[in-house]
């Protein structure tokens, strides 16, 4: 993996030949070929962050693989900044495992089913998100933002966390 740093966003260039070194299954390759197949190119494949939101929401198989190359080292995690605009964002079933969400504007969202277990949410506004089946144990919460979130009532309870006013904190 490479990351270039480019004015409006950094680029992550993934070499098919470390996913081979990997040993990344035959489903993971295809999948990759078809991508760099769609842009022309033939050793490498040219991914920005909007592209691996993208995999990680396309299909279950997509989010399989990328978080495969995850766990491999040949793909970063999410860490979307301070205050990332994901307002309204399609997140359902993603895996966000220690993807850094800190301040993010997740209003809105849809996070059915998504594993946010590592996730750093401190302050992140949920307002109106849906949140049903999401695996939120193990993700940091203080001061995020609550209101009007869409949950089951059969999901689990979040360990350690309360809700005051709205806004989880350390359960005392």
């Amino acid at each position: 993996m490479t990351i270039v740093n480019t004015p409006r966003s950094p680029v992550i260039y993934v070499v098919r030949s470390h996913l081979v070194a990997a040993k990344a299954c035959g489903e993971g390759l295809a999948f990759f070929d078809e991508l760099m197949a769609l842009q022309g190119r033939k050793r490498s494949l040219r991914l920005t962050w909007t592209h691996l939101l993208w995999a990680l929401t396309y299909s279950p198989e997509a989010r399989s693989y990328v978080g495969w190359a995850q766990e491999q080292g040949l793909l970063p995690r999410i860490n979307l900044g301070y205050g990332a605009n994901l307002y309204g964002a399609n997140l359902r079933g993603a895996n966000l495992y220690g993807a850094d969400l800190y301040g993010a504007d997740l209003r809105g969202a849809d996070l059915r089913g998504a594993n946010l277990y590592g996730a750093n949410l401190y302050g992140a506004d949920l307002r109106g998100a849906d949140l049903r089946g999401a695996y939120l144990e193990g993700a940091y919460l203080e001061g995020a933002y609550l209101g009007g979130c869409f949950r089951w009532s059969h999901d689990s309870a979040i360990s350690g966390w309360e809700l005051r006013g709205n806004v989880l904190v350390r359960a005392s």
